[in-house]
């Protein structure tokens, strides 16, 4: 009989396990326990992230010749005022910037055609919104011929009703005086007509309002609208004319001229140059150094204003979605406490790497950041309700080649301990978890506020633990549990 109930027993427990993902250990012999019911509690979201002090902006020192440099007056790490020389060299090869001024003058060409196809598409598109303006322009006094109609029938309708209330009151003034009605109702009566005359006053008001000052705004608001569309499209036909204006297109010969000229001067001048400081700041970057060729347009020397500083964060790209501008960041440096306080100024339109960077700009003591200070992190999120338990209740299983999944993928399963306080049995519980912290782990799916979660003592807990790998091979073990004192 009793391996009897024991099949039987068995059998049961396996079709709530196939429901649930929980086994259920049956009564035995019993252990102490203490129980804790899952609590709502609000807690803060945090993103850790490692970083550096940069430049806000990096002003460029570009060589406008190709040439050789003679000297370097500036290196790295010098304070420069604007107007200190940085470095003059000896501009050389003129047939290349003679060839360059005539690719300038062929990119000049293909700009005016270019911007001869933008002022026609342009033209079109205005002609096009003047189309629609003027069908918008009846479309209003449509609406607002409408719109008076339904206000004036509003108006008659009201006072159609007044006039009849104010007999009606008559009428029950008279019955008054000859006690056939009450005060009450003639009372009544008596708010009714006043209600209605307050109707028609402001049904009067919004019909005065409407004609007087709302009709006039649309109808001028509208007459703007097309005045600018007209003066657009008279600017573009203009300026189309300008482009095939036999005199404006001799101005390209003229450039042309010109810049054949520029170079002769250049021929002429002293072929030494000296480059200056555009602005005062540090000298931050320097590719060049004596005797060294360097090209027209190359970006040579940065300079930058100590004053524009902030911190580039790395942040790891799967917390881009959660990123914005205007989240509390804590600065943390080394030997320096409390941490500096600031707010992400910018965020990164793209990852890079899983990386996404984040500029913060710092809001306190701003004078103990230092350009290429490495710095850590925490970028406080919005605030959020979950629902948490002990962090020692939750129990992580990497589930078996056999196992039930929830979801594709999923290799590693979350368990805690259920007791039924009616029938004292205890069985292991899959659940779903999100943020874990040394004071509380968040169930996403699995418990509600009213589960009897086991998380005492740590004796029965371990003894629960072990019994986790027998559940998984479905092996069904009694199990008895008492309750502490206290809960």
């Amino acid at each position: 009989m009793d391996r009897i109930r024991d099949i039987l027993a068995l059998v049961v427990i396996l079709g709530i396990l196939g429901a649930s993902l929980a086994g259920i250990y049956f009564l035995q012999k019993g252990i102490d326990v203490q129980i804790f019911n899952p609590e709502q509690r609000s807690v803060v979201r945090t993103i850790e992230a490692v970083g550096e002090v940069k430049f806000v902006e990096n002003n460029e020192v570009i060589a406008p010749f190709d040439g050789k440099v003679l000297e370097v007056f500036s290196e790295i790490g010098d304070i420069v005022e604007e107007g200190d020389p940085l470095f003059s060299y000896s501009v050389e090869e003129w047939e290349v910037q003679l060839f360059q001024k005539q690719i300038q003058l062929k990119r000049l060409d293909e700009q005016i055609e270019t911007k001869k196809r933008q002022l026609e598409r342009e033209l079109i598109d205005l002609e096009e919104g003047k189309l629609d303006w003027l069908l918008r322009e009846k479309e209003l006094e449509i609406q607002i011929e409408r719109q008076m109609e339904d206000q004036k029938r509003l108006i008659e309708d009201l006072e159609k009703s007044f006039a009849r209330e104010k007999e009606e009151l008559k009428y029950l003034e008279e019955l008054l005086e000859e006690h056939h009605v009450s005060r009450r109702e003639f009372e009544e009566a008596q708010a009714q007509v006043k209600s209605i005359e307050s109707e028609l006053n402001r049904a009067q008001q919004d019909l005065e309002r409407f004609s007087e000052v709302e009709v006039p705004m649309k109808r001028e608001s509208i007459a703007r609208e097309g005045e600018r569309i007209e003066k657009d499209i008279e600017r573009i036909k203009k300026e189309i004319s300008s482009y095939y204006d036999p005199n404006t297109l001799n101005l390209v010969e003229e450039e042309k001229k010109l810049l054949e000229k520029n170079i002769t001067d250049l021929e002429n001048q002293n072929s030494g140059r000296t480059v200056y400081a555009p602005i005062d700041g540090y000298l931050t970057g320097s590719v060049i150094e004596k005797g060294q060729q360097i090209s027209s347009g190359r970006i040579v020397m940065r300079i930058n204003d100590p004053q524009f500083l902030e911190i580039v964060l790395r942040v790891e790209g799967k917390n881009f979605h959660r990123l914005e501008e205007g989240l509390e960041v804590e600065i943390d440096l080394e030997d320096v406490y409390p941490p500096l306080s600031g707010e992400i100024n910018w965020v990164s339109s793209w990852a890079e790497g899983n990386t996404v960077e984040v500029g913060v700009r710092i809001t306190d003591r701003r004078e103990i950041i230092k350009p290429g200070m490495m710095v850590e992190a925490t970028i406080n999120l919005p605030g959020r309700r979950v629902l948490a338990i002990p962090p020692h209740a939750v129990f992580e299983r990497e589930l078996p080649d056999t196992r039930m999944v929830i979801r594709e993928g999923e290799d590693i399963g979350y368990y805690v301990f259920l007791v039924n306080k009616d029938t004292r049995e205890v069985y292991p519980h899959r659940v779903r978890i999100g943020q874990v912290t040394e004071d509380f782990v968040e169930v996403i799916s699995g418990l509600s506020t009213s589960s009897n979660v086991v998380i005492g003592d740590y004796e029965a807990l371990n003894q629960l633990e072990s019994k986790l790998a027998d559940w998984e091979r479905r092996m069904i073990e009694e199990i008895r549990v008492n309750f502490s004192d206290g809960n």
